[in-house]
């Protein structure tokens, strides 16, 4: 019966995280939506081959950097929203979130 318990709770926390994570890309959507960001430049930014963010880390610090440079003062969360959004919708970059992970097999017994 425990494991039963253990697999029922791994399930649950990864259905819980994949429910944060496309909540958190729609709250990051709503931001990107009502900051000025496409004022500086258009959407081709994203998808050009030649676009100078290479990885998920490079995507945060230049989301951090418009952040400033805009001054829409989002919190820590809320930058992370927006990166979570614009690596949904274009950057595609591998995450290490638990939304992303495959669960575990499981074998009956």
């Amino acid at each position: 019966m425990k494991p039963s318990l253990g697999v029922l709770s791994i399930l649950l926390m990864l259905h819980s995280a994949t429910l944060l994570a496309n909540n958190d890309a729609a709250l990051g959507q709503r931001l990107f939506s009502q900051s000025r960001c496409l004022e500086c430049h258009g959407a081709e930014v994203f998808t050009s081959p030649a676009r100078k963010v290479k990885n998920l880390q490079q995507l945060e610090q230049k989301v951090r950097q418009c952040d400033a440079n805009l001054s829409t003062n989002w919190f820590d969360d809320e930058i992370l929203a927006v990166v979570n959004y614009l690596n949904q919708t274009y950057y595609k970059f591998p995450t290490s979130n638990a939304a992303t992970a495959t669960p575990p097999a499981t074998t009956s017994q």
